[in-house]
């Protein structure tokens, strides 16, 4: 409940305390796992028999001045008959170099670019340098005549004010940037992360990472020791882009359990929990983009482990009214092969104004 009491509390902060601004509104309808916060919008079993249409929304109001960047964010799910989620963040730059930031959901704001995953689009949440809910102070030491800038960040958990949250990076500029990470540092469930990025390169994305204690299950089981890895590259010759990442655990043990107060084997038959993605975007036209991803889902030292593979190719059609997606994610294992596929599809079109 703090959460959403929060979150609201920043709609009255962004409508009503700004002079000087810009503000735009985002709005995806349908259904799409990727972009609107409900499931995919049909779902076909390996039979072809489909399942019931899911449809859903999201609004995302998105507000900036000289000292305020902030997003507010309504998921209307069609799950589980329309649940809603309200997601939001404040950051406030009084004077440089201080930033207050405050919300439920911190989405990409001060996360370190060596926790990105080019092929996920996406970062866990342990690559956040103010972790992902609650408040503090991010020191953002960066000018623009400075080879190097340095970041520090702390933060206070939303549900308790003894769960402490720090991060810290480093940026020599055009060469690399490295940050480190400590998540609910008061518990015993604490988690570290550092990561690294490779700038040196134009086109180039190569950020590699590990994570103590990882609790994010969004993409990869939660285990004890994650390691992970992305590259990518944006052509210049034509207008391609290409992105791998792979995670993976380096031992059986799950993340830390509150419950037994340890790091619970998994046992041998458990297996290493592994993730790969691939993910390509050809700008074929001002009008279409056509795209493709590989996702496997694999558990290592596992002579009968079953690995789970969805093809996605998908398309974007941009037009005056906005900007139409669709494709076929298809559903395989190598246990019974072909498991199905979905049909997502989604509309997104923005409204942007400089008052």
């Amino acid at each position: 409940m703090k959460k959403y009491l929060l979150a609201l509390g920043l709609v009255s902060l962004i409508v009503g305390g700004l002079s000087a601004q810009s503000v735009t509104i985002t709005n995806t309808f349908g259904g799409n796992s990727d972009n609107t916060g409900t499931s995919d919008f049909l779902k076909f079993d390996d039979n072809g028999d489909k399942n019931t249409a899911v449809v859903g929304d999201r609004i995302q109001l998105d507000v900036a001045s000289e000292h305020i960047d902030s997003r507010v964010r309504l998921n209307i799910s069609g799950d589980n008959n329309f649940s809603l989620g309200l997601q939001g963040y404040l950051n406030f730059r009084p004077f440089k170099p201080v930033n207050f930031i405050g919300g439920n959901k911190f989405f990409w704001k001060w996360a370190t670019p060596g926790a990105y995953l080019g092929a996920i689009d996406d970062y866990l949440v342990h690559g956040k340098l103010a972790d992902d809910n609650g408040g503090g102070v991010v020191l953002n030491f960066d000018s623009e005549n400075s080879k190097v800038a340095a970041t520090f960040a702390g933060a206070v958990g939303l549900d308790s004010r003894l769960d402490l949250n720090f991060g810290t990076q480093f940026n020599v500029k055009n060469l690399f940037i490295i940050g480190l990470t400590g998540q609910d540092l008061t518990k015993s469930s604490a988690s570290f992360g550092g990561y690294a990025a490779l700038t040196a390169v134009k086109n180039l994305i190569l950020n590699i990472g590990y994570t103590y204690n990882n609790t994010d299950k969004g993409y990869i089981q939660a285990t004890q020791h994650l390691a992970q890895i992305s590259a990518g590259y944006k052509f210049d010759a034509i207008p391609l882009s290409v992105y791998v990442d792979g995670l993976t655990g380096l031992n059986n043990n799950s993340n830390y359990s509150e419950l037994t107060e340890s790091y619970v084997d998994l046992d041998s038959g458990a297996g290493v929990p592994f993730y790969a993605a691939f993910r390509a975007n050809y700008n074929f036209s001002d009008y279409l983009d056509i795209n493709g991803s590989v996702k496997v889902n694999h558990k290592l030292e596992l002579d009968d482990s079953v690995t789970a593979v969805t093809v996605y190719p998908y398309f974007d059609v941009k037009t005056k009214i906005g900007t139409f997606r669709s494709g076929a994610r298809v559903l395989f294992d190598s246990d019974d092969g072909y498991k199905g596929f979905n049909i997502p599809f989604s509309w997104q079109y923005k409204i942007a104004a400089k008052l």
